[in-house]
């Protein structure tokens, strides 16, 4: 199968209020320029079962941010041997923060592949949903295609604009200091294992919540989040961990997941 993304479509044109915004407005913000691209390079180690299986990805990622225009253009590209993913994630500035317009991923290990379109129409508030994906051990194939209707007020994210949001401080934090928003995900029983597949699925919005505090030692804010919403593989107690470094991007993500298996990805500066 292609690796390559399928075509875009054109998008609906940004308010107007975004495209005259000043500059002024960012640097209030606390955001030091209006337009900038950062890139940077990342290292994936993946062991499954118990260390029978361990796979190692280099990759790149590229992002470009447009503040004046008001809108974000993400690609994240890895392969290694017997490994490869794809991701790639648009957005723009919407009610003081980012939200997606169109996102698509694609990873591969051992042959076994997934795919997840999005697209969000905010004007409708709807999102279109699609994955394809194949369990590891039986290759079953899971297959999705649904339209989520999304309620006034409330934010959806993709990792993409939420890590955005976080990093240039205008996804508030709660009460709690948590931080939390929603993201469209295949709906699946809470029970289904990793070669467990249904005869058809939906998509549905799913909360998204970030608990995050300072790591005794480096003083970096690192957070802790529950995969178990959103992989079969993940462990039940267990949850997530990201490092965060001084610009509030991610530098280290850690997931324990079932079955002696585990994913680490540290990401660099260049």
């Amino acid at each position: 199968m292609s690796r390559h993304l399928i075509s875009r479509r054109r998008f609906f044109g940004l308010p107007l209020a975004v495209l005259l915004a000043p500059v002024g407005a960012w640097a209030a913000r606390g955001w030091a320029t209006a337009s900038e691209e950062r890139k940077r390079t990342y290292t994936a180690e993946v062991g499954i079962l118990y260390g029978l299986l361990t796979f190692h990805l280099d990759g790149a990622l590229s992002e470009a941010i447009d503040r004046v225009a008001g809108h974000y253009r993400v690609t994240v590209v890895g392969e290694g041997d017997g490994i490869a993913n794809r991701l790639e994630s648009r957005g723009f500035l919407q009610d003081g923060r980012w939200a997606p317009l169109e996102g698509r991923s694609w990873f591969s290990v051992k042959g076994r592949e997934s795919r997840t379109e999005l697209r969000y129409d905010w004007t409708r508030r709807t999102v279109e949903y699609r994955f394809r994906g194949e369990t590891f051990f039986l290759r079953r194939s899971r297959v999705a295609e649904d339209l989520v209707r999304v309620p006034e007020g409330l934010h959806v994210d993709d990792s993409i604009s939420a890590t955005l949001n976080y990093a240039d401080g205008v996804w508030p934090a709660r009460a709690d200091g948590s931080y939390e928003t929603h993201v469209v995900r295949r709906k699946r029983a809470e029970d289904e294992g990793p070669d467990d597949v249904q005869q058809m699925y939906r998509a549905e919005l799913a909360p998204f919540a970030l608990k995050v505090d300072p790591d005794p030692v480096s003083g970096k804010p690192t957070a802790r989040f529950d995969l178990t919403y959103f992989s079969s593989w993940a462990k039940k107690g267990e949850p997530a961990h990201v490092t965060f470094g001084r610009d509030r991007r991610p530098e280290l993500m850690s997931m324990p997941l079932i079955l002696g298996s585990s994913v680490k990805v540290e990401l660099r500066a260049l």
